[in-house]
This record gives C-alpha cells, structure tokens and sequence, in this order.
C-alpha cells in the first residue's frame, strides 16, 4: 500500500488512514487516543501496536480495511505517531523491528524506559521537529508549522529503520544531555524510600532529608527526578515525589497517560480531582494561589497532568519541575490527602 504521508490540521474531505490522533476523519482508523474508531481486531496500548496489528493483516484485508483511503496521516508529531506511520508505510521493515518499535513508542507516550536505546530514540524524534535543535532545520527553514512537520515527519519515516538499528551517535546533541540526565535521576531515586501502592495504582519516593538533585544540568537544586526516571521501573499510573528539607519539604504529583489513553489492556483507576485538592491543600496550608507560592494543579482531564506546590505556570508534559517549592506541611498530612481524593474518585458497578 504505497500511500503518501500527511499531517493534517483538521478533517478534510478524503479518506485517510488516520494513526495516532482521533479527529473525526473519514477512513480508516489506527489509534489509542480516546474517541478512536479502531477496529476491535487491532486495538493495542500503543498506536504502534495498532499499526503493526494491521501490518500483520493479509494484503487483501488491509486493502479492504483502508478502501478509499488516499493517505497516510496525523494531525500531531511524537515518537509513537512516527512509529504508527512507519509501520503502515512499512509493514514488512516494521514487523522485523517490532520491539524496538514498540519500545521507542513506550518511551514517548508513557514515559517508560524499556532501553536506554529507546530513551534515545524518543529524544531524537522529538529534536529532529526542534527548530532551533534540529539538524535538518536549514531544510525546512521558511515552511510553515504544518508544512515543517509533515517534512520531518516524511524523513523520519523514510529513515526510521536506520534510527532503530543504529547507535543514534550522528545524533547524540539531541540526545546526550537527556540521557545523562536520565542517569542521575534514577540514581537519585535509588537514594529514596519507594512505596507501591498497587491498589491505589501509585508509587510514592521520598527522599532522605535534604536530598537535592544531582543532575549535573540542574536549574534548581531541589529533589527532582524527572518523568521518565519516575516511570522507568513501575507500571503504575501516579507518582508522588517527596522532597523533604527541615521542616519542609517540595511535592510533586504527576499522573502519567496510561489513564488516558484508550488502552486495550483496560482502564485504570479514576483520577482526583487536582482542582478541588489543590483548592484544599492550599486552605490546609494557609496560602493562595494568587502568591507567588500556593497548591497548583493542571487540568485533570489533559493528558498527564500534575499537583505541586510552588510557581504557577508549569508546562504540560514536562520532564522536570524547577518551579517546586518547600511546603510547610508534613508529608504524612500530603499522603493522606492525595490517597484520598484517589479513594474519592473511586467508582463502583451497580449491584
């Protein structure tokens, strides 16, 4: 099935293979975004997963699944988008790196770290749309936002195979810091105390008194391991950061997107409510989102969204948070409040 790729901004009058998004277009559908119209046969966690399900199929299914269909697309760029791409341009080359595909896939969209390899893997795709970090940007230098991802998003494609397979060295800017990065958080967080708890499907690290970060690119020096260390060895969906100092100590609550994402393994839990905790964290601890330092939260129904105490203005998915702050309650008072607005959130089938 030789079929052009595309990023799109919107549904348009063609039938597409639609992979990764779920926009409401016309065609065929290879997705775990919530609203996806994946057939039931394919689905998987991963839009890679639903994509190299459908490489499996024999020719004339694929053909009959995808009738009509005039392109290949996406209405957004990430790693597990790229892959989902390569695997239906792809399918033979795709099915024989399946693992390393699925690994880089898992390293963007869950922030898990399967492999160091796929660590880099992720960091490169997502410098290579950087448009001041990428190497090709003197190529799509003066193209419009849709018209440089739909380039990158060609290249990469085209040149995958030599990503999956390589040691990534032509590309080690984009990633080199990250990793070293990587491996100063998981080192920090060997240094602290874990506790899973399963049924409440959170992990919680609290580190030794007056821990800072060790990462060598630190901006602040508070305890702060980033995202993907705080996944990289638990499958469960929250995580909660205790940072104390004195008598203080930072917080961070993050809640990763395998609750979000329309997963074929199931749902997991329901999430809190970050507004309504962040509101009674702050009455707990006598401040006002109005001061420079308060109880945040971002909106619970985006993707991965997080709680802390510190400066407004946290950006979406990011890897670390410099704009922590101390917070003058005890860590025992923050576990009992965020496990139960978990338990608040709880729901229960009709008997």
């Amino acid at each position: 099935m030789e079929l052009p790729i595309r990023i799109v901004d919107a549904v348009v009058p063609e039938r597409l293979i639609s992979v990764d998004g779920a926009w409401g277009q016309a065609g065929l559908n290879l997705s775990h975004w919530p609203g996806n119209t994946t057939p039931a046969e394919l689905r998987h966690d991963l839009s890679t997963g639903v994509a190299l399900n459908f490489a499996r199929l024999p020719l004339a299914r694929r053909r009959e699944l995808a009738a009509g269909c005039v392109a290949i697309a996406n209405n957004h760029v990430d790693t597990d988008g790229i892959c989902a791409l390569y695997a239906v341009a792809h399918p033979e080359a795709a099915l024989a790196r399946e693992e390393r595909l699925l690994e880089a896939a898992w390293a963007g969209d869950f922030f898990r770290v399967p492999s160091e390899h796929a660590f880099q893997v992720d960091a490169t795709v997502g410098g290579l749309f950087d448009e001041t970090r990428s190497p090709w940007r003197e190529a799509f230098a003066g193209l419009g936002d849709r018209e440089r991802r739909e380039y990158v998003a060609r290249e990469l494609v085209a040149r995958l195979a030599d990503l999956l397979d390589g040691d990534l060295s032509e590309y080690a800017d984009l990633w080199g810091t990250a990793l070293e990065s990587l491996r100063a958080d998981r080192a920090d967080l060997a240094r602290a105390q874990r506790d899973e708890l399963v049924h409440l499907d959170v992990a919680v690290h609290t580190a030794p008194d007056g821990l800072v970060s060790s990462r060598p690119h630190a901006r602040v020096p508070h305890y702060d391991p980033g995202r993907h260390a705080l996944f990289a060895t638990t499958q469960t969906d929250r995580a909660l950061v205790v940072g104390p100092q004195g008598a203080g100590a930072t917080y961070r609550f993050v809640v990763n997107t395998t609750s979000w994402f329309d997963l074929a393994s199931g749902p997991r839990l329901p999430r809190p409510d970050l507004a309504q905790l962040a509101a009674h964290l702050n009455t707990l601890e006598g401040s006002d989102p109005a001061n420079e330092f308060a109880w945040r939260a971002q909106p619970t129904a985006s993707p991965s969204p997080e709680l802390w105490f510190g400066r407004g203005k946290a950006a979406m998915f990011a890897e670390h948070a410099p704009w922590l702050a101390p917070s003058r309650l005890a860590p025992k008072t923050v576990k009992n409040e965020i496990f139960d607005a978990i338990r608040a959130a709880w729901t229960f089938p009709d008997d």
